[in-house]
Formats: C-alpha cells, sequence, structure tokens
C-alpha cells in the first residue's frame, strides 16, 4: 500500500512538472534563465554613485555577465568561481575598476580580454556581478 501511494505520487509530480515544462516551452521561455527566448534584453541604466560628482571620473558603459568557468584567461590562469575581475578589450591586464551599480560598488582587475560583442563595454565576472546584485546585462557607472 505504501509503496503504491509514493509511486502514484512521483508519477503526479513528474506530470505536473512535464505540464509545466510544456507551458513554459510554449510560451517560449528559457528553462535556463526564465526570460522569454528570443526577446530583446531589457536595458537598466544605473544612477551614478550618490559621492559621485560631475567630473569626479565616473562613466558609464553597458556591461555583461561572464562565468566560464575553467576556461583560460588572457591575463593569465584560468577563471574560478568565486573570483573577482572584469575583462576589458583595451586595459592592461591587474589595471583596478570600480564599478557601481544600484548603491554598490566594488574595485576589480582587469584579468581577461572581451567582451566582444558591439555596443558592449565589460564583461565582469560571475562574483563581481554577484557582488554588485547586477543582473547580467545593464548600464553600470565604473572609473579607473
Amino acid at each position: 500500500m505504501y509503496r503504491s501511494l509514493v509511486l502514484r505520487r512521483r508519477i503526479v509530480a513528474a506530470l505536473v512538472l512535464s505540464a509545466l515544462a510544456g507551458i513554459g516551452f510554449a510560451a517560449g521561455l528559457s528553462a535556463a534563465r526564465g526570460e522569454r527566448a528570443g526577446a530583446a534584453a531589457e536595458f537598466v541604466q544605473s544612477p551614478l554613485p550618490a559621492d559621485a560628482a560631475d567630473g569626479d571620473g565616473w562613466q558609464r558603459a553597458v556591461a555583461s555577465r561572464f562565468d566560464d568557468y575553467g576556461d583560460a584567461l588572457a591575463c593569465g590562469g584560468v577563471l574560478e568561481q568565486g573570483q573577482l575581475g572584469v575583462a576589458s578589450r583595451t586595459l592592461p591586464c591587474g589595471t583596478p575598476v570600480t564599478f557601481a551599480y544600484r548603491g554598490r560598488s566594488v574595485t576589480v582587475p582587469v584579468i581577461d580580454r572581451g567582451p566582444y560583442v558591439d555596443g558592449r563595454e565589460w564583461d565582469l565576472t560571475g562574483a563581481t556581478a554577484d557582488a554588485l546584485r547586477f543582473p547580467g546585462l545593464a548600464t553600470v557607472a565604473w572609473r579607473r
């Protein structure tokens, strides 16, 4: 009796999960990220930090997130989970850059080259993005 009850619950759970996955697929949702598949990314304009003043060196640019853990970095080493850093196409390796996003800020070194997508200035590592509570693709404030 107990085994049949457990089996029934598992079957019902599997059916419910399958139905939800089918609904999400039909609606065009990405299961990995919970966003609409193929939808244009929404940019969030990050205000300058409260302590920033005009001419204080703060600039704005579009940034994205990269978390290709285990991949080699252009500045040496391998990207590790929890590693703070940023990819830049032009700044020398090791250059510290301060990023601010929605009231949080963090200073990290350049550890890689990129991003290689038009319109993006920075690629933040997963740990850097998490420290800023950065959504993955948005405008950030930054300065050297």
